[in-house]
């Protein structure tokens, strides 16, 4: 029986495609003879393994239970075993059947093929290479140990052989004793014996022995030798293995990036025109933003008129409360000048009543007097008032056209009044004037005593009329708020004017902004197609499962 048909008919054998295996590490009959003259096998050896077939198959059941109980005591070599779809007793019975077909191959395509098998059955399996390669070790100390011995017996029997011949030769037995003894150099150097130089081994003996030896060794380097042509066919099934699974890995990585290229081509594009757009958004953005910084000077510079109009509203009202608190004084020193003068023509009432009469009349037009006073007082109050009014309504700029106009209303209808005010003092102080005239010509015989109340008279007069200029100051200065107002009032509507601009540049920011910021997302979910597209450079493909595990 064929030892190889033992290890080439396992369940894992039809994942292997034993022509296309070879095909593709170049074992051909050219390769076979280059390598078995590189290591030196040849037909001598291959009478030497043929030799030793007895021994190989008389010790292949024990190696093989000695190697897989060797095998068995370490996890991953036991892991790879239990992957098999054969047990530890048809693995055995492989193992021996390999160990015979070493020395009963024909080593011709057919036989190196069958090696090619097993290499690759084993990496099928997953057994590292390390592993493959380091089995060996253990196998050559099991073979080893059984060359050994057979050595051994080769050099005994060359000993007894020489020896038989020696003794056939020598005409006594003791001689040829005695020679054995003296050719392995144990005589006892007595007389007869031969001298030291020729103690040592007799050449024919040490020829003999030698020879054995060498021949021994012959049989060892003739084992090592198919060996070594056996592991280096599985080391060729591994290497061409690797070889593939990185030619797959490379076409899969250049395919990939082929269409990592196509893909990004597409995002890159949209890339470069999200990024030309978010330039020129930023370009529009720093346009609008140049424009806004030129209207809020504007707005800083409208501010500046507004504040200094408003400065001299309040230096005006100042000078209005001034000129108001000189007119009340003056006001009180006329009614104090017309108190005296009232005492004084009490005391001439008796001598003259047309004169009662006629200061009567004149109390009368004090009296209108002194509600003109009064209004003007109101008048001063109110001006304060509307100063304070325009100063609050200049803070607020959606109300500002309708407060101007009511400002506006307030001045004229002050202005009018003022003017009717002072009318009324003249003609007071016409009628005053007029009594006054009436009063010395009916009481010319009381021109003495009435000289004193003439005076006081004159001193309210006076008084009067400084209460009048007074009132014409207030006037003025009436006239200067209602400039000063006007002012104001058209530098709030500039002012609001500049405000509806930057409120129009800032829209214009805004859009801007929003555009940009949907740029930027399109640019963003640019990169991220990018990035996943990259990301698969970096992806491993699943792994197919092994073949163990797909035996059904």
């Amino acid at each position: 029986m064929n030892p190889e048909r033992s290890f080439g008919n396992g369940r894992l054998n039809h994942f292997v495609d034993v022509d296309e295996l070879v095909a593709s590490i170049g074992l051909d009959e050219e390769e076979i003879a280059w390598r078995k003259e590189f290591v030196g096998f040849d037909e001598a050896d291959e009478r030497r393994l043929a030799d030793l077939e007895s021994l190989l198959e008389a010790n292949a059941d024990q190696i093989a239970d000695e190697f897989y109980e060797n095998l068995l005591e370490h996890e991953e070599a036991h892991a790879i075993v239990d992957r098999s779809p054969k047990g530890v007793e048809a693995l055995k019975r492989t193992q021996s059947a390999y160990l015979v077909s070493l020395a009963t191959g024909t080593y011709d395509q057919a036989y190196f093929e069958n090696r090619a098998r097993i290499g690759k059955l084993h990496e099928l399996l997953d057994m590292p290479l390390k592993q493959y390669v380091g089995q060996y070790g253990v196998y050559y100390e099991l073979l080893l140990t059984r060359l050994s011995e057979r050595v051994q017996r080769q050099v005994v029997d060359a000993a007894e052989e020489w020896a038989h011949e020696r003794e056939e030769a020598e005409s006594e037995s003791t001689r040829a004793i005695d020679g054995l003894i003296d050719a392995f150099g144990f005589g006892d150097g007595g007389e007869g014996r031969p001298s030291e130089d020729e103690l040592a081994l007799e050449t024919s003996f040490e020829e003999a022995i030698r020879a054995a030896i060498d021949d021994g060794m012959m049989d060892v380097l003739a084992l090592l030798r198919i060996i070594n042509l056996d592991l280096q066919i599985a080391v060729d099934t591994y290497v061409d293995s690797y070889a593939r699974d990185l030619e797959r890995a490379t076409e899969r990585r250049r395919q990939l990036a082929y269409e990592v290229e196509s893909d990004v081509q597409a995002p890159i594009e949209e890339l470069y025109d999200a990024s030309e757009l978010v330039a020129n958004r930023a370009e529009s953005i720093s346009g609008h933003a140049a424009n806004q910084a030129s209207a809020v000077n504007r707005v800083s510079g409208e501010l500046e008129d507004q504040s200094a109009a408003v400065e001299e509203i309040a230096s005006t009202a100042d000078e209005v409360r001034s000129e108001s608190a000189r007119t009340e004084r003056l006001a009180a020193a006329g009614v104090e000048s017309a108190d005296d003068a009232l005492d004084d023509l009490e005391a001439i009432d008796e001598a003259a009543e047309q004169t009662e009469a006629a200061v009567e009349r004149l109390e009368e037009r004090i009296d209108e007097i002194d509600e003109v006073v009064s209004r003007l007082e109101s008048l001063s109050e109110r001006t304060g008032l509307l100063a304070t009014n325009a100063k609050i309504e200049s803070t607020r700029s959606d109300a500002g056209d309708a407060t101007m106009g009511v400002i506006a209303d307030e001045v004229r209808t002050f202005a009018e009044r003022t003017k009717q005010d002072l009318t009324s003092i003249q003609e007071a102080v016409e009628g005053v004037r007029a009594d006054a005239v009436a009063t010395i010509e009916a009481t010319e015989e009381t021109v003495d005593r009435v000289d004193d109340g003439t005076d006081s008279v004159r001193q309210t007069v006076d008084s009067l009329e400084a209460i009048h200029e007074s009132a014409q100051s207030t006037a003025a200065g009436m006239e200067d708020v209602a400039t000063a107002t006007d002012q104001q009032a058209r530098s709030l509507e500039v002012t609001a004017e500049t405000v509806g601009d930057v409120s129009t540049a800032a829209d214009r920011i805004a859009d801007a902004t929003e555009s940009l910021a949907a740029a930027s997302q399109e640019q963003t979910a640019s990169l991220r197609d990018v990035g996943d597209t990259v990301s698969r450079l970096t992806d491993d493909p699943e792994p197919e499962p092994p073949v163990y595990e797909r035996i059904e």
